[in-house]
């Protein structure tokens, strides 16, 4: 553990030295309490220095993202008839571990469960999307396309 010894803007009166709260009138202020009327006060910031990333006990595959569903290291089938061999997705905990990133699960979630900014950036994305489902996709579930695929190979060719 290291300490870093700051001084920093006093939080309680933004660096001005002086108080004004419920019970100063009119203009009155009284010192601040906490920096004793100085503006700043000493902050001591503790903290474990970076070294090598931990491994965590118990972690048999990584994924990139859950898509707002559960994850797991089993096969299941999605309430919409979707196969996901979780076995098989994502990367292991040793690859991971060894540097492999995993890649989204393209049949489980759509490009925009999964990067909604990216999305927006494709010009005429979000647009195809809010015709696909009738109109305006207000939330990101609701998506009436079962066929994710479709959508990351739209995502693809931008």
């Amino acid at each position: 553990m290291e300490t870093i010894k700051l001084k920093i803007e006093c939080q309680s009166c933004n660096g001005t030295g002086v108080f004004q709260g419920m019970a100063e009138k009119s203009g009155a202020s009284v010192v601040c309490h906490t920096c004793k009327g100085t503006g700043c006060e000493d902050y001591r910031f503790t903290y474990t220095p970076f070294t090598k990333r931990k491994e965590k006990e118990g972690v048999k595959r990584v994924f990139i993202t859950g898509y707002g569903y559960c994850v797991g290291t089993k096969p299941i089938t999605l309430d919409n008839g979707i196969f996901v061999d979780f076995s098989k997705e994502g990367v292991s905990y040793e690859e991971f571990l060894s540097g492999k990133m995993p890649e989204h699960i393209k049949h489980m979630g759509c490009p925009m469960s999964a990067d909604q900014g990216a999305c927006h950036d494709i010009k005429g994305f979000t647009d195809v999307c809010n015709e696909l489902n009738g109109g305006w996709l207000n939330y990101i579930p609701s998506c009436i396309i079962s066929d994710k695929i479709k959508c990351w190979e739209r995502f693809n060719r931008g």
